[in-house]
């Protein structure tokens, strides 16, 4: 899984976002509100919901930020190219 492949709440949409790991172990993505998505790891200050530790997460597949973009079509240039 490179993307987020949680549900958005209320819309019944794939999430999409980007997902990261905590050092406990937890991967999920980051919302800017409790309960936005059913694979919620982080809030917005990038805390942990399962250990509650702040800062402590990497991003996994940071090659595929931007992917979404690339697959739509945008004619902007990705970073690095």
């Amino acid at each position: 899984m490179v993307r987020c492949d949680g549900a958005r709440a209320g819309y019944k949409m794939l999430c999409n976002g980007s997902l990261y790991k905590c050092v406990c172990g937890e991967i999920g993505c980051t919302q800017n509100k409790p309960e936005l998505c059913t694979n919620q790891g982080f809030d917005a200050s990038g805390k942990c919901v399962k250990c509650g530790a702040v800062g402590k997460r990497e991003l996994l597949a940071p090659e595929a930020v931007g992917f979404i973009r690339s697959l739509m079509g945008d004619p902007r240039p990705s970073a690095g190219a």
